[in-house]
């Protein structure tokens, strides 16, 4: 036998005895990539960016009615504080930006709770090569969609408000400090998918984690927080729950009045509720993962 084929011989064992792994951060390419063909092949994700759409050209249309007139007179003008919360669907009124139920429902509840509801966990599992993985990638793909669609919505809403204004006649609102509100709610609306793929995770259903995502803020936040005041006295503790923070950290008004204030149920720094939410969220993430890896096991 020849050098040469005894050499291709053992290249041809090794090969097989010792196959070739992949880098982590291949393999999380690789797991990136196929939740998003996975969520990309869904109508109910074309039709969220759809409604999504609509309703920010809606937001931008409607944007000179929220003018008011000064105090001492002269032209009407757009405060900050309005634009600030009708670009954001209205976080502060509704306690939840309104694209935020429509992308939690697609890129942080769907991904997790409806491959336990259709039982092809075990596909993405073996298709990934790695739980952890599946898991990270289910995230990471829900928190980059919700940026997305956000960031474009408010591109959106910014285009067709300032042309609106412009054909009304009335004066440009104050877009510069606008930048940080806007900018804040983007990042809430990044980890939020985060939040609620975690919160899926741990109850393995979409429509028990999309119901606590949308009675949490309305509802059970402030019965804790009236309850824990009542008992301890420590009515502080209702600025630190979760999305009494983030209310915080989108808010737009320097000086709220009361009843603002009241609906936003934090008195924390803006930048302060950031940092809380996004550390209860992923706190959230977390407990979802090692649930996600206990019940992949079982």
């Amino acid at each position: 036998m020849s050098p040469l084929v005894t050499n291709e011989a053992d290249t041809a064992t090794h090969d097989r005895a010792v196959p070739v792994v992949p880098l982590a951060g291949t393999a999380l390419k690789r797991a990136v990539d196929f939740e998003w063909l996975r969520l990309k092949g869904l109508r109910s994700t074309w039709a969220v960016l759809g409604s999504l759409t609509v309703l920010a050209l809606l937001n931008g249309v409607l944007l000179p009615m929220e003018a008011a007139e000064p105090e001492r007179g002269g032209q009407p003008f757009v405060e900050v504080a309005r634009l600030v919360d009708t670009l954001q669907f209205n976080a502060i009124a509704m306690q939840l930006p309104l694209n935020a139920w429509l992308l939690v429902f697609v890129f942080g509840t769907g991904p997790i709770a409806s491959e336990f509801r259709h039982r092809t966990a075990r596909t993405a599992w073996l298709t990934v090569g790695s739980r952890g993985l599946s898991y990270a990638a289910k995230l990471l793909v829900g928190a980059l969609g919700a940026l997305t669609g956000s960031t474009v919505a408010l591109g959106l809403g910014i285009a067709a408000g300032s042309t609106a204004l412009a054909v009304r006649g009335l004066p440009q609102p104050d877009w510069p400090a606008a930048f940080g509100p806007l900018l804040r709610y983007l990042i809430v609306m990044t980890f939020l998918p985060i939040l609620a793929g975690g919160l899926a995770s741990l109850v393995r259903s979409r429509l028990v984690a999309v119901l606590s995502i949308i009675l949490w803020p309305l509802l059970l936040e402030r019965i804790f927080g009236l309850a824990v005041a009542s008992v301890t006295g420590a009515d502080e503790v209702r600025s630190w729950l979760p999305f009494a923070a983030a209310r915080a950290a989108m808010n737009g008004a320097e000086q709220p009045d009361g009843f603002t204030r009241a609906l936003i149920g934090s008195d924390l720094a803006p930048l302060t509720g950031l940092s809380t939410f996004c550390f209860y969220a992923t706190v959230l993430a977390c407990c979802g993962w090692l649930g996600y890896r206990r019940r992949a096991a079982s």
